[in-house]
């Protein structure tokens, strides 16, 4: 999926989702909700697939893990709940689910220590839910908040993936507001740090409208390049 081979990640879930049912096995199967459930978010970002579509998998991932002591999958299922309302443009349903994910954050934390956290679910944390707070504001077209929201994620996200895409989603989020100057100058380190090691095209694609704000800009003709270098290389990787 990271590496937007769409159609076979489809078909990846899908004999994951066989076979999780086969098993009988509720948490397998929940699992492969959320991740489904993740691509249909993303692709949804791009008009190629329905919120919908991912709101189904988020249910039947609620109903599987209702009853379940207090963990970060019932954060990460909020999470999901929260992005596919904010692109449907539903701000009091994107209210509702985040407030929720903030609450079981709070409860995992307390009640579920992290070594007792399956390793899929371990980087559910504050900067998990902040970060996805702030991409749903921007998508609902609240941009102050996302830019606020991103500042103090970036500086919480512990894992180096994470915190880069946290810090592409606030340079994004600078140019939705205004500021492309900033966006660019946030940006252009990531791209540095980006050099070496491309292994998909995700945190490209997160930056991909500070390049198009940048177009024919004077004086951003070397970030244009780096940027195109590195989306050239992550398609031929």
């Amino acid at each position: 999926m990271d590496a937007d081979m769409h159609p076979l990640a489809r078909r990846c879930y899908s004999d994951a989702m066989g076979l999780a049912s086969e098993a009988d096995n509720p948490d397998l199967t929940a699992h492969v909700c959320l991740y489904t459930a993740n691509q249909s978010i993303a692709l949804s970002r791009v008009g190629q697939a329905s919120p919908y579509n991912a709101l189904k998998l988020i249910n039947r991932a609620r109903d599987l893990m209702r009853g379940r002591p207090p963990g970060r999958i019932h954060t990460l299922i909020a999470v999901r709940q929260a992005q596919a309302a904010s692109l449907l443009g539903d701000r009091n349903a994107f209210g509702r689910a985040i407030a929720t994910a903030w609450r079981e954050v709070e409860q995992a934390i307390e009640y579920q220590p992290l070594e007792e956290c399956p390793t899929w679910l371990q980087s559910v944390n504050h900067a998990e839910v902040r970060g996805h707070e702030a991409r749903g504001y921007g998508t609902i077209g609240e941009f102050g908040k996302a830019v606020d929201l991103l500042e103090r994620a970036a500086g919480e996200q512990t894992m180096v993936r994470n915190a880069l895409n946290t810090r592409a989603c606030l340079a994004s989020a600078r140019v939705a507001a205004g500021d492309v100057s900033g966006g660019v100058t946030e940006a252009e380190p990531i791209l540095i740090e980006l050099d070496n090691a491309v292994s998909s095209p995700r945190t490209l694609r997160v930056l991909l409208p500070v390049r198009r704000a940048v177009e024919g800009l004077h004086g951003a003709a070397e970030f244009r390049r780096k940027f195109d270098v590195l989306a050239q290389l992550a398609v031929t990787a």
